[in-house]
């Protein structure tokens, strides 16, 4: 969907803003320590944005994105914490193997969701950049659903 190009309430376009509230969180996404603090980052925006829609999907579009990196991370790391502990509670030579075998394919896994999360991040910052609500695939709706709450229609 088109939208007109406008400025947000931060004294920016629209579409700089929005592409922002990706680049920040995608950033900030791929920085070890600093990952777990980059759902916040298009949060921050989102909440201080007052007169745009187009952004304040956009910022809730990149927020979800990012919680979804934030759970897979914490799950990933809980399933190989468990997986290195099987290690020194059983026999070390029948799961060791094991155990290193599931750390590493949870990290293939991980990184390959993680490499999408980010193209459909560029994606999604490209098409803001052109003033196009572009809706990801099961992040879309939602974002919009909540974008819109509590706006006047």
């Amino acid at each position: 969907m088109k939208v007109n190009p406008h400025r947000s309430s931060l004294g920016m376009d629209a579409n700089i803003m929005a592409l922002l509230c990706y680049l920040a969180a995608f950033v900030l996404g791929w920085i070890p320590v600093v990952k777990w603090i980059a759902p916040f980052a298009p949060l921050v925006i989102f909440f201080i944005e007052k007169e745009s829609p187009f952004v304040k999907f956009h910022a809730m579009q990149a927020f979800i994105l990012q919680v979804i990196s934030w759970i897979i991370g914490i799950i990933v790391a809980i399933i190989s914490a468990i997986a290195v502990s099987t290690i020194s509670y059983s026999d070390p030579f029948g799961s060791f193997g094991a155990s290193l075998g599931i750390i590493t394919v949870l990290s293939v896994i991980s990184v390959i969701i993680g490499i999408i999360l980010t193209v459909f991040a560029i994606i999604a910052m490209v098409k803001a950049h052109g003033y196009f609500e572009y809706k990801i695939p099961a992040v879309g709706n939602l974002a919009d659903k909540f974008s819109k709450k509590g706006t006047p229609r």
